[in-house]
């Protein structure tokens, strides 16, 4: 008999298969379906109003920027985060024995908020994935610029990674919030937080000078960078009420610019970031650049250095950047 005729030849180890094909199908379906039957969630849904959000049963499905989806089974125990950022929004979530790792930055005190509440978590996740594996993760945490290597070999091993990839805006911070309230289970929290954020946004705005003309400033840091449109930098300049020249300027993102351009641009007020035990030596340097000095900034001794914390921050915390933004620009002695 030919050989394309040997299921014909088998029937009962044909339907033997079959059935067991038809059941393995069942369990996957019945495996992604929530208890009351329906499709899982689209991404979409985190941005549904929070009682629809938080009454959405598990499994939750999330997309990253390119679509791919992460399906969720079930309420996250064993959470990993390989960034500051999610670090920072995590630990304002959800209780941290959820937490098995977080990211090496969480114990830095130049650039994490949470140094306190980070030492309650024993694991830190680091750049070797058969350690991350071995946690046992039900999500995982990552943004665009982890290690490359890392995500991949964590995705081949179809573990539950996912990528955040906008992080520019202050927008992008409250969608991250929502998003990874919706992936742990936490919707109310997160929505809580997105709240404090805005109350504590609309407290430093109400308490700033009425019927003045607004200051020219810019960002200038080491090599001559600064920030133009469409960053964080820009958003936050526009929450404390000033101009940001490199707007003006027409630049987008952060961008490199000449002395030339700095004399030229004659910023009224100039702002750096710098280390917490390094903020007087950051802004003496940059005094005493002699293309800084020629400027309105430089000659009336207008440099302000926001500590990298609360400068670089893609978390809630940037608001207390902001509110140390205000509070400085507004101070003629600063």
């Amino acid at each position: 008999m030919h050989a394309c005729h040997g299921w014909l030849a088998r029937p009962l180890a044909f339907l033997m298969c079959l059935g067991c094909g038809v059941a393995v199908a069942i369990v996957l379906i019945e495996a992604l379906r929530p208890h009351g039957g329906t499709v899982p969630p689209s991404h979409s849904d985190v941005a549904l109003p929070l009682i629809e959000r938080a009454s959405k049963p598990f499994p939750r499905v999330i997309r990253d920027a390119s679509g791919a989806p992460l399906i969720i089974p079930h309420k996250p125990q064993r959470i990993i985060s390989q960034t500051l950022g999610t670090d920072e929004i995590l630990l304002a979530l959800c209780a941290p024995q959820r937490i098995v790792a977080l990211s090496v930055l969480a114990d830095n005190a130049h650039y994490s908020n949470v140094t306190a509440q980070a030492h309650l978590i024993k694991g830190r996740a680091n750049a070797d994935a058969e350690q991350t594996l071995s946690l046992y993760p039900d999500v995982i945490f990552v943004a665009s610029y982890s290690k490359a290597e890392l995500v991949e070999l964590l995705q081949a091993a179809h573990a539950p990674v996912f990528r955040f990839t906008h992080f520019d805006r202050l927008e992008d911070i409250k969608a991250n919030i929502r998003t990874i309230g919706y992936a742990i289970g936490e919707d109310a929290n997160a929505d809580a937080l997105v709240q404090h954020m805005e109350h504590h946004l609309a407290q430093i705005q109400a308490s700033l000078p009425k019927d003045r003309k607004p200051l020219r400033v810019m960002s200038y840091g080491q090599g001559g960078s600064t920030g133009g449109a469409n960053t964080l930098f820009d958003d936050m300049l526009q929450a404390v009420g000033v101009i940001n020249i490199a707007t003006e300027q027409g630049l987008t993102g952060f961008r490199q610019i000449s002395s030339e351009q700095l004399i030229r641009w004659n910023p009224d007020v100039i702002i750096t970031s710098a280390d917490r035990d390094a903020l007087a030596e950051a802004r003496l340097q940059l005094l005493q650049d002699p293309t800084v000095a020629v400027t309105n900034a430089g000659k009336h001794k207008r440099v302000i250095v926001i500590p990298n914390h609360l400068f670089l921050t893609v978390s809630h915390y940037i608001t207390q950047g902001i509110e140390q933004l205000a509070r400085e620009l507004y101070n003629e002695h600063s």
